[in-house]
């Protein structure tokens, strides 16, 4: 309806013809003509919650789960007087299309509120209790297909597939994995990035035993729960402090410095330089700065010590695994 026909008066014979429409042909299973007769009452401002929820079941009779459940949620951001109405209905919504993740968080929030009527009370903990097992069912199911998904990507060197996958674990429950991320950690064919991942998803969960990790034909032995994160590594810390100066003197530098020390720590870890050369990556990473401001600048040996320049490359190379995968 256009702006003027919403100044039209609906006389109340009116309203009653159309409402009694809308309810028969709902009750005939005639959905589609029921939501036109609905849709019909709502451009008329008449946004009762009989004929909302009117509109609401000819929704979901008819397949249009997005917008039931958009209806829902501008329902429910009113907050008014039929808010927690509302929340079951939403809840039952999500129920029926198997959101049952959607459906455990929106009443865990809700259920804590003191001040649910005590008829809707029950049946929002009611829905909840039928619904806990079939949410763990569904994350035990999707953990099974993630699973099986990872396995292939890793048999078939799928290093963009993995990346997703492993991301995609964070908040999951990974002792299924743990197996498969031995042989990940060790393989020369799993992006050093996703090895990076998999390390910070096992210190997450604080995962108490030894680990072999392979990166750049190198190997080192961690235990997840006791070795240092990245960002708190010894090395990570003591080459922070030796730019912390150009924090003040030169932020856009410092900056810079920060993103190229992340990027090449993050592809390394939990790999890392020796601390006897911090001194040659410092300078690495303030020499590649400084060219990415003077493009033009001469980086040779008359500059540069061959343990600077060697650095450098390293660097760069590393700069390009990792946006290999990752996106900035």
């Amino acid at each position: 309806m256009n702006e003027q026909d919403h100044k039209l008066i609906l006389f109340p014979k009116q309203r009653l013809e159309l409402e009694q429409a809308a309810f028969h042909a709902m009750q005939e299973k005639e959905f589609y003509q029921a939501l036109t007769y609905f849709d019909q009452l709502i451009d008329y401002g008449i946004n009762d919650q009989d004929i909302v929820l009117g509109k609401l079941t000819c929704l979901i009779e008819l397949g249009k789960q997005s917008e039931a459940e958009e209806i829902c949620e501008e329902l429910i951001a009113r907050k008014d007087e039929d808010y927690f109405s509302y929340i079951n209905v939403y809840a039952t919504l999500l129920f029926q299309f198997h959101k049952h993740k959607d459906v455990a968080q929106l009443l865990e929030e809700v259920l804590n509120d003191k001040g649910i009527p005590d008829p809707l009370k029950g049946q929002l903990e009611k829905l909840y209790e039928v619904n806990q097992p079939l949410v763990d069912e569904q994350m035990e199911q999707e953990a099974k297909i993630t699973k099986h998904e990872l396995v292939d990507a890793f048999e078939s060197n799928d290093s963009l597939a993995q990346w997703h996958l492993v991301n995609h674990l964070q908040n999951t429950d990974i002792a299924p994995y743990i197996k498969l991320f031995e042989q990940m950690l060790i393989s020369e064919d799993v992006h050093p990035v996703i090895k990076t991942v998999i390390v910070g998803l096992l210190q997450a969960k604080s995962i108490d035993r030894n680990f072999k990790v392979k990166k750049f034909g190198l190997q080192i032995m961690i235990n997840p729960s006791r070795f240092p994160y990245m960002n708190e590594h010894p090395f990570r810390e003591a080459l922070r402090k030796e730019l912390i100066n150009y924090e003040q003197e030169n932020p856009t530098f410092f900056q810079l410095g920060e993103k190229l020390i992340d990027r090449y720590f993050y592809v390394l870890y939990p790999l890392s330089p020796a601390m006897t050369e911090l001194d040659i990556v410092k300078e690495a990473i303030i020499a590649i700065v400084q060219a990415s401001f003077e493009p033009k600048s001469n980086v040779s040996k008359e500059n540069y010590s061959e343990d600077t320049l060697a650095m450098m490359n390293q660097m760069i190379e590393i700069e390009k695994i990792y946006f290999s995968i990752m996106e900035e």
